[in-house]
């Protein structure tokens, strides 16, 4: 098996929608915050470099209309420079965040690298026309009820062609 490992891509952050409400601002750096997803309160720390941005806006979605406010979460932030994201409480980020793995197997081509990242039930996210071929083809049908069934059944699909899957905790 695999750890999981974030790279910090914000991607969740995105498809979970406005999953962080700042319920309010202790000081300057410190949020009193509730995770809607569990509806569970906890205390956001944010970085040094974000603390600025986050209180100007803060102060702007606690004077705005309900629905207003952006639908991602609020400590999600643009690298400056760059076209990555990074959550700016990542280090006090909630128990919800902490434990979400946005895939659940890894597939490694013949030389060791990785080649497609498995994502929800069994969507395949690669750049190779012959692993999305064979998944189309061969892995797509298998019943999904039984999860560790369909790990055993999928990684055996790919190992007899060449692939290496490496299920992910």
């Amino acid at each position: 098996m695999a750890s999981f490992t974030c790279d910090r891509c914000g991607k969740c952050c995105v498809s979970l929608g406005q999953s962080i409400i700042i319920e309010r601002q202790l000081n300057d750096r410190n949020y009193y915050c509730r995770s809607t997803i569990d509806n569970l309160f906890f205390s956001a720390r944010v970085d040094p470099a974000f603390a600025e941005e986050i209180a100007d806006e803060f102060l702007v979605q606690g004077d705005a209309p309900a629905g207003t406010y952006p639908k991602v979460c609020p400590f999600l932030r643009k690298v400056p420079g760059s076209d990555t994201t990074t959550c700016a409480i990542y280090a006090t980020r909630p128990k919800i965040c902490q434990s979400f793995t946005c895939y659940r197997m890894i597939i490694m081509d013949r030389n060791g690298n990785t080649c497609g990242r498995v994502i929800g039930k069994n969507t395949l996210r690669t750049d190779d026309p012959a692993l999305e071929k064979l998944w189309q083809g061969l892995v797509v049908p298998i019943p999904s009820g039984n999860p560790a069934e369909w790990t055993r059944r999928v990684a055996a699909i790919l190992a007899d062609h060449g692939y290496h899957a490496k299920p992910v905790e």
